[in-house]
């Protein structure tokens, strides 16, 4: 039997419980089954994504964050056994569509047959290095006091550079199309041939949500923190609304897979690497740190060619079932999808924020610590490895959960004991 083409869509931020319409479509229109129970082992793009390539748990493939390991210093590790490096040494073309700059040659991501980036940056390389100097210097707190941080380091054209780029993004759809209208005209050019991988990542849910949103907004932790009450509206009215549209090219883009023959004869994996917040557990907005169920709790859809998916068990499915699921499908091997539990993992913040006033830096302090959740069939529990106790714990008996929970978590860390924990 011929291989088959393998797909993986990944809808960038896209919560579980936001996703209902897309399943349904999927469901009814391609065949696919939706699975309930699936979780992302990150709240944030690149340890998720590297669990989807490695099949292995954050804190096994090393690829996170840490107190001093930040953005853009958390990187992949390419080392032969990532999915796309495992399926080129079985035969296959590798094709990687990303709006999402993480994920890409920037960051490790090398090894692909062919790159296509669908969503070209505001700044260039150049400019970037530049205004990051200038941020890091100044720490302004919204669009107009960076334009005043400009002027006074002489860097008279770089606003207007970044306003003409906005402009004439906006003049193409952005920022509701922020890469998915590229990514199908680039389906419909090429000529896939068995066997092929074609990995997309699609970030239309991915903030900004409104014109100008990322650059007249106070920083990152503010939004974190809860400390950007105006925008909680805007975004909850912005992202269903752009889950909308992701329907809408997701399901473009799948026609056109099928109309060239691909779909049919394909093992395609629909899903997403975190959610967003969007207001919820006192106005925080955005992704990453949190281990909460709207950053965790994703879609999951799967089409096999031929056969049935694997069945619907009680239970988890970790985003890190992916790799061995695909490559037991190709070997003909039988696979259980579902598992007793999944973990989630987070090491503190992705990015760094220096210059810090003195009472958010102790908030964030406090955030930079190893936690992890459990998702397991009697319950769930977040647990600070740092401090070594539980912060939370949902379940019908939680001192017998407790204990459950504490010989899973410690049988995890202890896989990795001797060789530490990023700092």
């Amino acid at each position: 039997m011929d291989k088959p083409y393998v797909i993986i869509i990944v809808l960038d931020t896209l919560r579980k419980d936001y996703s209902k319409g897309i399943e349904d479509k999927l469901v009814r229109e391609f065949g696919f089954t939706g699975y309930e129970n699936a979780i992302a082992p990150s709240p944030w793009t690149i340890p998720s994504h590297a669990s989807m390539f490695t099949g292995l748990y954050p804190i096994y493939h090393g690829v996170h964050e840490g107190k001093k390991r930040k953005v853009p210093d958390v990187r992949f590790r390419e080392d032969g056994t990532y999915l796309h490096e495992v399926l080129a040494s079985l035969g296959y073309t590798t094709y990687l569509f990303t709006a999402n700059f993480f994920i890409g040659p920037d960051f490790g991501i090398k090894g692909f047959s062919e790159f296509h980036d669908t969503l070209k940056p505001l700044i260039e390389d150049r400019d970037r290095e530049e205004l990051n100097r200038v941020l890091k210097k100044y720490q302004p707190k919204n669009g107009l006091e960076l334009v005043k941080a400009l002027m006074k380091e002489k860097e008279f054209v770089l606003p207007f550079k970044v306003l003409w780029r906005i402009i004439s993004r906006y003049g193409e759809g952005w920022p509701k199309d922020k890469g998915a209208k590229v990514t199908n005209e680039l389906l419909k050019e090429l000529n896939f041939k068995a066997p092929s991988y074609i990995f997309i990542n699609l970030m239309e849910v991915h903030e900004p949500y409104s014109l100008f949103e990322g650059f007249t907004d106070a920083p990152v932790v503010n939004r974190l923190l809860g400390e950007e009450p105006e925008l909680v509206e805007k975004w909850r009215k912005g992202y269903p609304e752009q889950v909308k549209y992701l329907e809408k090219r997701l399901v473009e883009m799948l026609n056109i897979l099928q109309e060239k023959g691909v779909l049919e004869n394909s093992i395609t994996i629909v899903t997403s690497d975190h959610g967003q917040l969007l207001g919820e557990y006192g106005g925080k907005l955005g992704h990453g740190v949190f281990l909460h169920d709207e950053l965790l709790r994703v879609p999951l859809l799967i089409r096999l060619p031929n056969e049935e998916p694997p069945e619907k068990e009680n239970g988890y499915i970790s985003l890190a079932r992916i790799k061995p699921l695909i490559l037991s499908t190709i070997q003909g091997k039988e696979f259980s999808l579902t598992s007793e539990y999944a973990i989630a993992e987070s090491f503190g913040t992705h990015y760094p924020y220096p210059n810090l006033a003195e009472d958010k830096k102790e908030l964030v302090q406090e955030l930079e610590k190893y936690r992890l959740k459990l998702y397991h069939r009697d319950g769930t529990a977040v647990f600070n490895v740092e401090d070594w106790c539980f912060e939370e714990i949902n379940a019908e008996n939680e001192e017998e959960f407790r204990n459950i929970a504490k010989k899973l978590i410690v049988k995890h860390l202890s896989l990795f004991a001797g060789k530490g924990v990023a700092k």
